[in-house]
């Protein structure tokens, strides 16, 4: 076996044992189980695209799921077939991306591959999956452009994100195309239309209906608070510090926490890094900017923001340095100036001190998440089989249902909805400002018909919890708190576990 083979195959083989065991201690946060949710509890194809019509995501994971789900009721199985796609995602890195040994390990260690799109089971993965099928022939992509075009279409069809970064990769080819005077021949052609298809494709799927609600919350916000949501997002992507100091660590920025000023300054001064990174040639230099201005656009528009989302800022400078290599230097102005200051030769310094930045921020990531749980929800669910408790009706107030659902391989009842649900209706009304009043009234409701039921919530009925003592909430109503899970990962996922009874 050549050296190279036998490196290939080792690292491979560690980083699928190394993500089998961080699955077996990743607990499904509510957008995971969502979606398997989603899929476990849809009876049909069509009644899967009618399920999924608010989520605003194409449904390729979703198809996935369903699948997996007509076999299995386990949502292990989900996890499983994450971690088969990533390592294959990794095999393909390994095998036929033009890095160093050295870069190609930070690489797939690093926080995003080891954990973001890794342990935690959600659709980007498959985009990273397409997107690296495309490099793998960027090299011959004049010949294998129809597949190209393929590989880019179904990378736009597994999330927004994903759209953005492959429209980009279109763009560069067809400005290529048009300055080898090549733009209208009948092959490429072809291929634009499979990705107009495949871009039409996912816009069909993401559209929501006329009655969604998710741009309420941002249409007051002004343009300069749009504009501050992803303006950071490439410097959080790259310098990918999570807060330490805290259990909470997910979705944080140690540099962003300590100090949002210099972050800002910070964040605008990283725009100025791809100049360095892809000064050697303008079609690169182009991908990575139109990449980067996409994705803020992403931020502006929809005004959602998380780690996994800055993340696409770094495969974009991935992607852009495996592309780089399969295109020759040139000579023009920026390049002669920056190699005439010297700060060319910060190239290399820079790009291995943004790879180690999440190399360990991935051995982080990784080993608290292996320590802590990352919600409460399978020990929520695990106390209640282990006290026999989890045959009774399981109620609760709305989507903190969604995470508890998949470990107990049956609907809950949502109090908030007066039924029995699984996956999560995005109605922002039923997780904001719930009191007391409002709980013991939905508990009261339930009870007229219900002598007796098990709650398990994120929502304490009461601020007092005085463990196994029998307590009125009202004149018809009593509770008695059993347990509470309060040592995870995600903020605000904690669980309480009552018994409620007809007084």
């Amino acid at each position: 076996m050549k050296k190279e083979t036998t490196y290939l195959v080792l690292l491979t083989a560690i980083f699928f044992v190394v993500s089998f065991f961080g699955i077996l201690h990743h607990e499904l946060w509510l957008d995971e189980a969502h979606h398997y949710l989603l899929a476990r509890d849809s009876n049909s194809f069509l009644e899967l695209i009618q399920n999924t019509r608010y989520e605003g995501h194409p449904i390729l994971w979703n198809l996935l799921l369903y699948v997996l789900t007509r076999f299995t009721l386990n949502p292990f199985w989900m996890q499983f077939l994450h971690i088969l796609i990533s390592t294959s995602v990794v095999y393909i890195f390994l095998r036929k991306a033009p890095f160093s040994l050295v870069f190609k390990i930070l690489f797939i260690f690093g926080y995003f591959m080891i954990f973001e799109y890794n342990l935690i089971s959600r659709n980007y993965i498959l985009g990273v999956l397409f997107l690296f099928l495309a490099c793998t022939i960027f090299e011959k992509r004049k010949e294998k452009f129809l597949l190209l075009c393929i590989y880019l279409a179904l990378a736009a069809n597994i999330h927004l994100m994903f759209s953005v970064i492959a429209f980009a990769i279109f763009l560069t080819l067809l400005l290529e195309n048009y300055l080898d005077k090549e733009l209208f021949k009948k092959l490429y052609c072809i291929g634009y239309l499979i990705f107009g298809f495949g871009i039409l494709l996912t816009i069909i799927q993401i559209i929501p209906p006329d009655d969604t609600r998710f741009f309420e919350r941002i249409d007051d916000m002004s343009f300069d608070e749009k504009f501050i949501k992803g303006f950071v997002s490439l410097f959080k992507a790259i310098v990918t510090i999570p807060d330490f100091r805290t259990i909470h660590f997910w979705n944080s920025n140690l540099l962003v926490n300590l100090s949002k000023p210099f972050s800002a300054v910070l964040g605008l001064l990283t725009y100025c890094i791809p100049l360095l990174l892809f000064y050697k040639n303008r079609k690169t230099l182009f991908f990575v900017y139109i990449g980067l201005i996409g994705v803020q656009v992403f931020f502006f528009v929809t005004q959602i923001s998380a780690t996994r989302y800055d993340g696409m800022n770094y495969l974009i400078i991935i992607i852009g340095m495996w592309m780089e290599h399969f295109y020759p230097s040139e000579d023009y102005k920026i390049r002669d100036y920056l190699s005439s200051l010297k700060l060319t030769l910060l190239k290399n310094p820079i790009l291995y001190s943004i790879l180690i930045i999440q190399f360990f921020s991935g051995i982080y990531a990784y080993a608290v998440d292996y320590k802590y749980q990352f919600t409460s929800s399978k020990k929520a669910i695990d106390y209640l089989k282990d006290n026999k408790l989890n045959n009774n009706k399981i109620i609760t107030i709305t989507c903190d249902g969604t995470a508890i659902s998949p470990y107990l391989k049956k609907k809950v009842y949502f109090l908030s909805e007066g039924s029995y649900q699984s996956y999560c209706y995005w109605n922002f009304d039923n997780v904001l400002n719930i009191s007391e009043k409002d709980i013991s009234e939905m508990l009261t409701n339930y009870i007229d018909s219900n002598d007796y039921a098990i709650y398990v919530s994120n929502y304490p009925i009461t601020k007092s919890l005085k463990q196994n003592i029998w307590e009125k909430i009202n004149e018809k109503v009593k509770i008695r708190f059993i347990k509470k899970y309060d040592q995870n990962i995600v903020r605000n996922s904690y669980y309480y576990i009552y018994e409620v009874s007809k007084i």
